[in-house]
C-alpha cells in the first residue's frame, strides 16, 4: 500500500505458509477428499427445472442479437416488461451446450464450484489457524452446500463472491492490494446473477469496519467501492435492472407460492424434507455450523472487527431466509469461525484440539468419512436413500425432465395452446413449439396469475383455469399438481395421450383427434413390467425388506436401485383411474427393489383399500408399520388400534 494512503485496517501479520498442505502432513488427504467429494456433487445428471428458460433466453439472445425486453416466452405474459439481469450467464450457457451437450454444462459449472472452494482454501488458510481447524471448515462447507452444486448461475455468485472477500480481506491484512479489481468484477456479477446486491454490501461493511476502528475513511477502498455500486448500473436495463433485486425480494415476500412448490426457497429452520426422506445431512452439518460459529464469535468477541460481525449477522440471515442461501454462508463465514478457533488462546478446546483433534488418526477418519461419502454418491445410495432425484453421472437426466414429453408434442405436430404445471414451464420454453403458459420467471407472471394456479389446485380449482384459457394440451407432472389429474377423471371431453415418470399430456376432445389415447398395457410392457408381477403379488407383499445394515453396506460398492420412476407411474395410473395399471407398476418396483421402500408398499395399500382389497392393504400397511409405527392412517387399514 503506498505510504500516502495509510491503512485503516489492523496491524499486519506474518504472512500465511503456502496454500498447500505437504503430502507428509495427514490432513494432505482429508483436503483432497474434500475437493474429491465436491467434484463427484457436482458430477450429477442435470436435472434442474430453470435450464432450460436459461438455454432458450441464451438462444433467442445469439439469434436476435438483443437483449430480452418483453417476454417472449409465455402467452400469460406475453409482451409484458421484462428484466433479465442473467443475460450474460445465459449466452454463455447456450455456446458451452451448443459446444458437449449437457455434459460441458455439468463438467463447466463443477469447475466453477471447485474455484469457488480453492478461493475460499486460500482464505481460509491466510487465517493461519491449524490445518486440522482450515480442513475441516472446508469439508463443512463442501457438506453444507450439497444440494446446490446445479447448473445454476448462483454458481457464479460463489465465485464472485469468494473473489470479492479475498481482495477486501487482503486489503484489511496489509497482504496485497487488489481494490481496482472490485469494478470489473461487479461489472461482471451485475449481469450474470440476480443477487449481484452482494457484492457493494460486503464492500460497505469493510469501509465502515475500517473507519470505526481508525476513526479514517480508507479512501481508495471508498473509491473504488463506489465505482463497483456506481457500475450496478452497468446493465441493459439501467436503473431497472439495479433495483431489480428489490423488486424480487418484494414479490417473494407477497407470495407464499415460492416456498409451497420451490424447495430452495424454504427456510432451513422450517425445512419439510419430502415425503419417506429423512431429515438431510446438509442441514445438520448447517446447524451445527451456525452454532459453532455463534459460540466462536462470542468467545473471541473482543478479537472481531465490526465487519466481521456485520458478515456473519448478514449472511446467517440470508440463510435462514432460504436453503438455496447456505453456501454463501459458508464462504463468507467459514474463515471468520477458523479466526475464532484461531484465537481461542489458552481455552481449554484449543488445548483439546492441538492435543487431539489436530492428530493423523483423526485427519484420516475424516478422509475416510469423506472418501465413504464419495462412494455413496458414485453409486446413488446417498441421493437414493434420502428420497432425492439427483442421480451421478453427466448428461441429461431424461426420467425427471420431460425431454420426451416435449419431443412428443414436436413429432405429432400438436403445437396448440397448452396449459402447463409450473414444474415443467422453464422446459416447456426450451423445447415444446409453442408458448408456455406459466414457467418459472413467477416475479413475471404476476400475483393474479400464481393465485389462480394456486387456486387450481383444490378439488374442482382446475374448471377455472381451462375455462379462462380455453387449452387444446394439458402438459403437467401428476405427482406436482395430482388433483389436475383427479379432476381430469371427471371431464370426458380431455383423453390421455401420453405418460412417463414425470409428465402427462392430455388432448381436448376435437383437438388432434388422429393420436391415439394412451394405451397402458403398451405403457407397462415399455417400462419393463411383465403381467407375470400379478401373480408374483402375494410373495411380494410377504417380502421380507433387507436389514438397514446390509442397504446401507452395500451402499459403497453397489449401484442402488430406486423406484422413482415405477411408483411415479403408479402413482398417475392411479389418478388417471386406471387401478390395474397401477398395481402392476407398485409390485414392479417393490420386485425390482427387493421391497426396500416403505413407501411403495404405502400407496400400494392405499390402492388396495380404495378398491375394497382389505387383506392385501392390510398386509402393505403392516409392511409400513415396520417403519413408521405410528402412521395413523397404516395403523387403521391395518386393523390395529391407533397409539395411545
Amino acid at each position: 500500500m503506498p505510504a500516502s494512503e495509510p491503512s485503516t485496517a489492523s496491524p499486519a501479520v506474518p504472512p500465511p505458509e503456502p496454500l498447500g498442505i505437504p503430502v507428509s502432513n495427514p490432513w494432505f488427504y482429508p483436503l483432497a477428499a474434500s475437493f474429491v467429494l465436491a467434484a463427484l456433487f457436482g458430477t450429477r445428471l442435470v436435472n434442474d427445472s430453470d435450464l432450460g428458460f436459461h438455454l432458450r433466453a441464451g438462444q433467442w439472445i445469439l439469434q436476435n442479437h438483443r437483449f430480452p425486453s418483453q417476454d417472449a416466452f409465455t402467452y400469460t405474459s406475453s409482451g409484458k416488461d421484462y428484466v433479465d439481469m442473467e443475460w450474460l450467464y445465459q449466452a454463455a450457457v447456450f455456446l458451452i451446450f451448443s459446444l458437449g451437450g449437457y455434459a460441458l454444462l455439468s463438467l463447466a459449472h463443477t469447475a466453477l464450484a471447485l474455484l469457488a472452494l480453492a478461493i475460499l482454501w486460500a482464505r481460509l488458510r491466510e487465517s493461519r489457524a491449524p490445518a486440522w481447524v482450515l480442513v475441516t471448515l472446508l469439508a463443512t462447507a463442501v457438506l453444507a452446500s450439497e444440494p446446490r452444486f446445479r447448473v445454476r448461475p448462483e454458481v457464479l455468485t460463489w465465485v464472485f463472491l469468494s473473489l470479492e472477500l479475498w481482495i477486501l480481506e487482503s486489503r484489511w491484512s496489509r497482504r496485497r492490494d487488489l481494490l481496482f479489481l472490485l469494478p470489473p468484477l461487479q461489472l461482471l456479477w451485475v449481469n450474470t446473477e440476480g443477487i449481484f446486491f452482494l457484492g457493494p454490501v460486503v464492500a460497505a461493511f469493510y469501509l465502515l469496519s475500517g473507519f470505526l476502528h481508525a476513526r479514517k475513511m480508507d479512501p481508495k477502498l471508498l473509491r473504488y467501492g463506489a465505482l463497483a455500486a456506481v457500475l450496478c448500473l452497468a446493465n441493459p436495463y439501467f436503473l431497472r435492472g439495479a433495483l431489480f433485486p428489490l423488486d424480487f425480494l418484494s414479490t417473494l415476500g407477497s407470495s407464499d407460492l415460492f416456498g409451497r412448490t420451490v424447495q430452495e426457497f424454504q427456510p432451513p429452520w422450517a425445512f419439510h424434507p419430502a415425503p419417506w426422506a429423512p431429515a438431510p445431512f446438509y442441514l445438520w452439518v448447517y446447524k451445527g455450523f451456525c452454532f459453532l460459529l455463534l459460540g466462536l464469535m462470542l468467545a473471541t468477541a473482543r478479537e472481531r472487527k465490526t465487519h466481521e460481525w456485520l458478515l456473519a449477522l448478514f449472511f446467517f440471515s440470508l440463510s435462514a431466509l432460504a436453503v438455496r442461501n447456505i453456501p454463501l454462508f459458508l464462504i463468507a463465514c467459514a474463515p471468520l469461525a477458523a479466526a475464532g478457533l484461531r484465537d481461542l488462546k489458552g481455552t481449554r478446546l484449543r488445548d483439546f484440539g492441538n492435543a487431539f483433534l489436530s492428530k493423523g488418526l483423526v485427519a484420516a477418519s475424516l478422509c475416510l468419512f469423506l472418501m465413504g461419502f464419495s462412494a455413496r454418491v458414485v453409486t446413488n445410495a446417498h441421493y437414493v436413500s434420502n428420497r432425492l432425484t439427483d442421480r451421478f453421472g453427466l448428461g441429461l437426466d431424461a426420467q425427471a425432465r420431460p425431454v420426451r414429453a416435449c419431443r412428443f408434442l414436436v413429432e405429432n405436430h400438436l403445437d396448440g395452446r397448452i396449459l402447463n404445471d409450473l414444474d415443467n414451464g422453464d422446459w416447456l420454453d426450451w423445447l415444446a413449439p409453442q408458448k408456455t403458459f406459466i414457467d418459472g420467471r413467477l416475479e413475471l407472471m404476476g400475483e393474479d396469475l400464481r393465485n389462480l394456479y394456486v387456486q387450481s389446485q383444490v378439488p374442482g380449482g382446475m374448471v377455472t383455469l381451462l375455462g379462462l384459457y380455453q387449452p387444446d394440451i394439458l402438459f403437467f407432472n401428476p405427482r406436482v399438481v395430482p388433483q389436475w389429474a383427479v379432476d381430469l377423471r371427471g371431464m370426458p371431453n380431455w383423453r390421455l395421450v401420453y405418460l412417463d415418470p414425470s409428465s402427462a399430456i392430455y388432448l381436448r376432445k376435437g383437438y388432434g383427434d388422429s393420436v391415439p389415447a394412451l394405451d397402458f398395457g403398451k405403457l407397462l410392457a415399455d417400462n419393463g413390467v411383465d403381467p407375470s408381477v400379478f401373480s408374483q403379488a402375494p410373495a411380494l407383499l410377504a417380502l421380507a425388506p433387507p436389514s438397514a445394515w446390509d442397504a446401507y453396506a452395500a451402499g459403497f460398492f453397489r449401484p442402488a436401485q430406486d423406484a422413482n420412476g415405477l411408483l411415479n407411474l403408479g402413482m398417475f395410473s392411479s389418478y388417471a383411474g386406471n387401478p390395474h395399471a397401477s398395481e402392476a407398476f407398485f409390485l414392479e418396483a417393490i420386485r425390482r427393489t427387493q421391497g426396500r421402500y416403505p413407501d411403495v408398499y404405502y400407496d400400494l395399500g392405499l390402492l388396495y383399500a380404495s378398491t375394497g382389497r382389505a387383506n392385501e392393504a392390510a398386509l402393505c400397511m403392516r409392511r409400513v408399520l415396520r417403519e413408521r409405527p405410528n402412521d395413523p392412517l397404516a395403523r387403521q387399514i391395518a386393523g390395529l388400534p391407533p397409539q395411545p
